[in-house]
């Protein structure tokens, strides 16, 4: 099947170049590349991908630091969402709350909301969820001390709250929706002459759909916020 030689494609060329990316981030640096990998190492049971993905993560990891941004498609909030999701649905054996410590400290309790921008309120509010969603001791204290924090202030400025409790589960991508049946016409003319590597506008968002498009697993799309597309 074409599509199966086209992932295959796309595998070797982020193996290739993926440890050259500048951005540790979901949507355009490596935790994008680790959610595409550990999928593709379950869809072809090879244990190759899921060695790579780990080495990807070890090198994220040895690269944030306090000039990381917190923002969803770049920094903090979107690795953190990242790691919870690959927790959730097995990918990775871990306890979030040891691994993810210093972001839930960074994330919810650094800032004084009321001085942030719409868009990082709304970044911290999308990891909350994340949090919340798993199996984490710290319910209690994101549910009484973070949430009514980004709810008060969201209110003030006339920005509805639930927006962040809210994920997409529809095809995110107009890409995803022509690219149903027709993989190889399209990947020919368009995705290997994108030079970009992550989940947006790059390899890994389209070796992600076309696994969708094989296998129907879909649960990626909840990692893509209703205001974000690829």
């Amino acid at each position: 099947m074409k599509c199966i030689f086209y992932l295959k494609r796309i595998a070797n060329l982020l193996m290739i170049n993926g440890g050259f990316l500048d951005n540790t981030g979901l949507y355009r640096g490596e935790m994008g590349l680790v959610v595409f990998f550990l999928r593709y190492a379950r869809y072809t049971q090879n244990e190759l991908y899921t060695e790579y993905s780990y080495g990807l993560i070890d090198n994220l990891w040895n690269r944030i630091n306090y000039e990381t941004p917190i923002d969803y498609k770049n920094g903090l909030a979107g690795i953190g969402s990242g790691i919870e999701y690959l927790v959730q649905k097995g990918f990775v054996e871990a306890d979030t709350d040891e691994l993810l410590e210093d972001f839930d400290d960074r994330i919810f309790f650094t800032f004084n909301l009321q001085k942030l921008p719409i868009e990082d309120i709304m970044d911290i509010g999308y990891y909350a969820s994340w949090r919340l969603s798993g199996n984490s001791s710290k319910k209690d204290i994101i549910q009484q001390t973070v949430l009514p924090q980004i709810e008060k202030v969201m209110h003030e400025r006339s920005v509805n709250p639930v927006l962040i409790l809210s994920f997409t589960k529809t095809r995110p991508a107009s890409f995803f929706k022509k690219t149903s049946g027709h993989c190889t016409e399209l990947i020919e003319k368009n995705v290997f002459w994108n030079q970009a590597m992550g989940l947006q506008d790059g390899l890994a968002g389209w070796g992600l759909s076309l696994l969708t498009e094989l296998d129907g697993d879909d649960s990626w799309f909840s990692l893509l916020p209703n205001d974000i597309t690829l």
